[in-house]
């Protein structure tokens, strides 16, 4: 990951920011869909992705009282919190998309980068990655984790104590607007995952208020390392072979000693 381990501040910051979403289509009534790529190389590094997709109606009711996207959801944590961040990209039919990128370096922060994407009871109950040794050692297997809750998966907002303030502070009711959102996740909120592995792509569509998992497992052989077990086994033969002539070369004759 290009920035430090995953922490509580950068967990709130996206939170926020997806609450912040939310509540704009929870007043609007209408769908929403997500798309999270998780994407793995050779080496185990890569990036996890996801992609918001706000209709018409949405966009209209975010910008409600001449607002505008960028000032409706505010998302300067998230690039202090390592995320790369895309502007809002308006649709052909008035929609608006959002685009939030981090990089890990290793496997074992993607379980870190999901909590900050989606909390500990958001609808990513599950995304992990893994890369171990394969053949021997002379390859690599990639696997990726995932279960996503639509039924069961809660909002987070009344757990986050700096969101309910800041709601509190402007009289919004923060457990109804909880209930909205629990109801928004179960019967309008769908997910696609995607994951990408070395020579391999999975996806698995996760409709409103449903629960799907989805494993992914691809193998590769480690260039390197059987690049210089060839170089090693030619060695051996070379070394083998001179061995093999040296001994199959004939000695020379001596010559008869003379009689005084």
């Amino acid at each position: 990951m290009t920035t430090g381990p995953p922490g509580a501040p950068a967990s709130r910051a996206t939170r926020a920011a997806i609450a912040a979403v939310a509540f704009a289509l929870v007043l609007a009534g209408c769908s929403v869909r997500a798309t999270v790529h998780v994407v793995m190389r050779a080496d185990g590094s890569g990036t996890v992705q996801a992609a918001v997709l706000l209709d018409t109606d949405a966009v209209q009711a975010a910008e409600a009282g001449a607002a505008t996207l960028q000032q409706r959801v505010r998302l300067a944590d998230l690039h202090t919190a390592g995320w790369a961040v895309s502007p809002w990209v308006t649709t052909k039919t008035g929609g608006a998309t959002l685009t939030v990128t981090k990089h890990f370096t290793s496997p074992d922060q993607v379980a870190g980068i999901a909590r900050e994407l989606s909390g500990p009871t958001g609808p990513l109950r599950t995304l992990t990655a893994t890369r171990d040794t394969a053949w021997l050692g002379l390859g690599h297997r990639a696997r990726v984790d995932v279960v996503v809750d639509l039924h069961d998966a809660q909002p987070g907002v009344t757990t986050d104590q700096q969101l309910v303030t800041r709601l509190a502070g402007q009289h919004v009711d923060v457990n109804a607007i909880n209930l909205q959102l629990v109801d928004q996740l179960r019967h309008s909120f769908s997910v696609q995952v995607v994951a990408q592995l070395p020579g391999r792509r999975q996806t698995v569509i996760v409709p409103p208020g449903s629960r799907r998992q989805l494993r992914a497992t691809a193998t590769a052989l480690d260039t390197t390392r059987v690049a210089l077990l060839g170089a090693a086994l030619v060695l051996v033969l070379l070394a083998g072979l001179v061995a093999w002539r040296a001994r199959r070369r004939p000695r020379p004759r001596r010559r008869p000693a003379h009689a005084p």
